[in-house]
């Protein structure tokens, strides 16, 4: 995917200047129906994830459908929050954020738990919004509007 390709270009350089560390990409996987993954088995009905074990993100082909006609939360920018989002918890995996907040997770209680995932959630968001800024030429008028009008339809009830 061509989106896929910029958050690579955008973070290999993020890593390289502010970090300097090398970024390993994640890989994109594209199924439709359902699938298997080291993170358990998704469906449609999962949303996008991002499998920690395989650094690979998951996208049901269907979901941008869902995502347009029923959340109505279409645009081609839209769609690329979307991947820029799993992708961002890739770099959160590749920054060890991952495995430390599943960490804490696992000692806190449900509720303590739940605000952990949803703040990972919003750092996922503002890691999109990192990806938005730097990529050069893709952004147009009315971008930004999809993609928060997709943050908010989508939330984290969809991304995961």
């Amino acid at each position: 995917s061509a989106v896929l390709a910029t958050t690579e270009q955008v973070w290999t350089k993020i890593f390289r200047e502010q970090l300097d560390l090398p970024y390993n990409a994640p890989v994109l996987v594209l199924y439709s129906g359902v699938t298997q993954s080291p993170c358990g088995g998704a469906s449609g009905a999962t949303g996008p994830f991002y499998c920690p074990a395989d650094k690979k993100a998951y996208l049901d082909t269907s979901f941008f459908t869902t995502m347009s006609q029923q959340l109505g939360a279409g645009g081609d920018f839209a769609a690329a929050y979307v991947i820029a989002h799993e992708v961002a918890h890739h770099v959160q995996n590749e920054l060890g954020i991952l495995p430390k907040v599943d960490q804490a997770r696992r000692a806190s209680s449900t509720t303590e738990a739940n605000a952990l995932t949803v703040r990972l959630e919003l750092m996922a968001d503002c890691l999109s919004g990192v990806w938005a800024r730097n990529v050069e030429g893709l952004l147009e008028r009315g971008d930004l509007e999809e993609a928060l009008n997709a943050a908010r339809m989508i939330g984290d009830d969809h991304l995961q």
